[in-house]
C-alpha cells in the first residue's frame, strides 16, 4: 500500500477525546532517586557508523539523562541500553526520574546544570516543555538531545547546531498497524457480517505527536486500501498506562461488548490493559472456541511479545530501544567533544532526516506471531 511517510509538524489536538485518566503532574515534588555510574573501560565505545574514534571517545564526559517516568515498559528498555553504553563508552552519567512530572524535570534539569553536566538526553514529561528545556541548555552552553517525544516546535531544533530529536517517523507506526488490520481482517472478525469494522482506540497522550500520528493513521492507511471503519467511541487517553487502559476498556466493554471488533493502542503496556479487560469477560483467552477481537499494539515489549505468543493479541509494530539508546549516547558524545548535530549525525554514519534538518529517525518493523520463528 501506498505509505505517506511525511513528518506531520504542528496538529492541533481535537479536544473532545475522551479521557480514561489524568496525565502527568505538574505539582512541584521531591526527585525521586536517581540511578548513576561510572566506567572503567578505557576503550570508546564501538563505532559502527566507522567514524572517528576521538569523537566516540566519552572518557571523562559527564552525561544528564532526563526521563520521563521508570514505569514505563518501552522507556526501561532504552533506559537500560543507555546506562550500558554510556558506561562502555567511560562516561559519568546520572539518571532521574521525573515521575511524570514536568516540574519536577525541570528541577532536574537544572540541578544537573549546576553540577556542570557535559550534555543532556532529555525523554520530556510534557513535550510543550521542549523549548524551555533548549533555551535553559543552550543559555547554559550545554549541548541536548531530545528523543522517543517529539518537540512540539521542530523548527526550534532545526535552528540550533548542537541539538537533534532521535525518534521514530511516527506516522508509519500507523501505517504499520494498519497494514496488521489488514493482514488479519477477515469474516471471522466481522462479528456483525456488516464489511465495516467497528474499532476504538487507546491513546498515549493529547499532546504527543507519536500518539497523534499513530491513531491517525491506523485507520487513515486502511481506508486508503478500501477498508471502511466506524469508530464506537472518541479516542482514550490513557497516558501509556497498562491500569488505565485496562479500566477505561472494562468500561467501554460495559457499553459495547458485543459491537467492538478492533481494539488499535498506542503502545504495549496499553493493549496489555485492554487484554486483561478482554480475559476478565472470556474474550480472547488464546483458548479455541472464546470469543476473539483484534487487538494491536506498538513497541513490541516483551510482555507485548508473550500476549502475541499467547494467542491473546493479534500484531505490534517494534520500536526498536537499543538502537534509540546507542544513537544517542554515540551522538551526544560526539557533540560534546565539539561536533555540530550535522557532523555528528555523519560522522555516525547516520542522515539527518529529510527536509527537517532537526531530527534522527530509526525505523519501526512489525512484529506478529510469525516473527518469533
Amino acid at each position: 500500500m501506498k505509505k505517506a511517510l511525511a513528518l506531520i509538524l504542528a496538529v492541533m489536538m481535537v479536544f473532545s477525546l475522551a479521557a480514561c485518566g489524568s496525565g502527568g503532574s505538574d505539582e512541584t515534588t521531591a526527585a525521586p532517586p536517581a540511578t548513576s555510574g561510572t566506567s572503567d573501560e578505557s576503550e570508546p565505545a564501538s563505532d559502527e557508523g566507522g567514524g572517528s574514534a576521538d569523537a566516540a571517545n566519552g572518557e571523562g564526559l559527564n552525561i544528564g539523562v532526563l526521563i520521563r517516568t521508570f514505569s514505563d515498559t518501552y522507556t526501561t528498555t532504552v533506559r537500560t541500553f543507555m546506562t550500558q553504553y554510556l558506561d562502555e563508552a567511560g562516561c559519568e552519567y546520572e539518571v532521574m526520574d521525573a515521575n511524570d512530572s514536568q516540574a519536577t524535570q525541570n528541577e532536574q534539569l537544572e540541578a544537573f546544570l549546576s553540577k556542570g553536566v557535559d550534555g543532556i538526553i532529555c525523554q520530556t514529561v510534557n513535550v510543550s516543555a521542549s523549548a524551555d528545556i533548549l533555551e535553559t541548555c543552550v543559555e547554559a552552553g550545554v549541548p541536548v538531545l531530545f528523543f522517543n517525544h517529539q518537540p512540539d516546535d521542530m523548527t526550534i531544533i532545526a535552528e540550533e547546531p548542537t541539538t537533534v530529536f532521535v525518534g521514530t517517523d511516527s506516522p508509519e507506526a500507523g501505517y504499520m498497524q494498519a497494514d496488521l488490520f489488514m493482514e488479519f481482517w477477515s469474516d471471522e472478525y466481522d462479528r456483525n457480517g456488516d464489511g465495516t469494522a467497528q474499532y476504538v482506540i487507546f491513546q498515549g497522550s493529547a499532546e504527543s505527536q507519536e500518539a497523534f500520528d499513530r491513531s491517525q493513521y491506523c485507520v487513515e492507511g486502511a481506508e486508503d486500501e478500501g477498508y471502511t471503519f466506524e469508530q464506537l467511541e472518541d479516542n482514550y487517553l490513557c497516558n501509556w498506562d497498562s491500569t488505565l487502559a485496562q479500566e477505561a476498556m472494562t468500561a467501554f466493554l460495559g457499553v459495547h461488548e458485543d459491537d467492538v471488533e478492533v481494539v488499535f493502542c498506542n503502545n504495549d503496556s496499553m493493549a496489555e490493559g485492554v487484554v486483561a479487560a478482554l480475559n476478565a469477560i472470556g474474550y480472547n483467552t488464546g483458548e479455541e472456541g472464546d470469543p476473539e477481537i483484534l487487538v494491536f499494539g506498538v513497541d513490541a515489549t516483551d510482555a507485548g511479545k508473550a500476549l502475541i505468543e499467547q494467542g491473546k493479541m493479534q500484531g505490534t509494530v517494534e520500536q526498536d530501544g537499543d538502537t534509540m539508546a546507542k544513537t544517542n549516547v554515540e551522538l551526544m558524545i560526539r557533540l560534546c567533544n565539539g561536533m555540530t548535530k550535522e557532523e555528528a549525525v555523519a560522522d555516525y554514519g547516520l542522515e539527518i532526516f529529510d527536509g527537517d534538518n532537526a531530527s534522527v529517525r530509526i525505523p519501526y518493523k512489525q512484529y506478529t506471531a510469525g516473527s518469533a520463528e
